[in-house]
């Protein structure tokens, strides 16, 4: 999803777009996206192995690149949606893999007034729930497929 030449054009232009426009409500948002999209570049290969599970915000990330300029109130629900691809980035790889700007990104959701654990946003219930239970789920049902398969072996 993030490794494909056009993608990857797009992306160069939304950070062009995020550090040459003037975001004088969200210039510290718009610095926190152009760090997680310079990640997300750099790991392309890693966010589009690993980031699929949460639609809605990829799908939301995807018309935001599609836009022909960015407006200021698109990069707070910008900042969401990259937070969310290093959220279930980070839980699949752990933090220790984790570079500064993804920590940076998961400490300022934690530290900022934004959002609380259970503030009712979809952006919360994802971040802290979803995306967490989404993993658990998909750990349980491969263990469940392994242990199926060596208990009862096809013929």
């Amino acid at each position: 999803m993030f490794s494909p030449a056009a993608t990857r054009t797009k992306i160069h232009s939304l950070l062009q777009q995020l550090r040459s426009y003037p975001f004088l409500r969200q210039k510290e948002n718009a610095e926190r996206c152009a760090m997680l999209l310079e990640t997300i570049d750099e790991q392309h290969a890693v966010y589009s192995q690993l980031c699929y599970s949460q639609g809605y915000f990829i799908q939301h990330f995807q018309d935001i690149l599609n836009k022909k300029a960015l407006e200021e109130d698109d990069v707070f629900s910008l900042l969401e949606d990259l937070l969310i691809l290093v959220r279930e980035k980070t839980l699949r790889t752990g933090t220790p893999q984790a570079n500064d700007a993804e920590l940076a990104g998961l400490a300022h959701v934690f530290t900022s007034k934004n959002w609380t654990k259970d503030d009712g946003t979809l952006f919360s219930e994802t971040f802290f729930y979803k995306i967490p239970l989404s993993l658990i789920h998909a750990i349980s049902d491969d263990l469940h497929g392994r242990l199926t398969q060596s208990t009862y072996p096809t013929q």
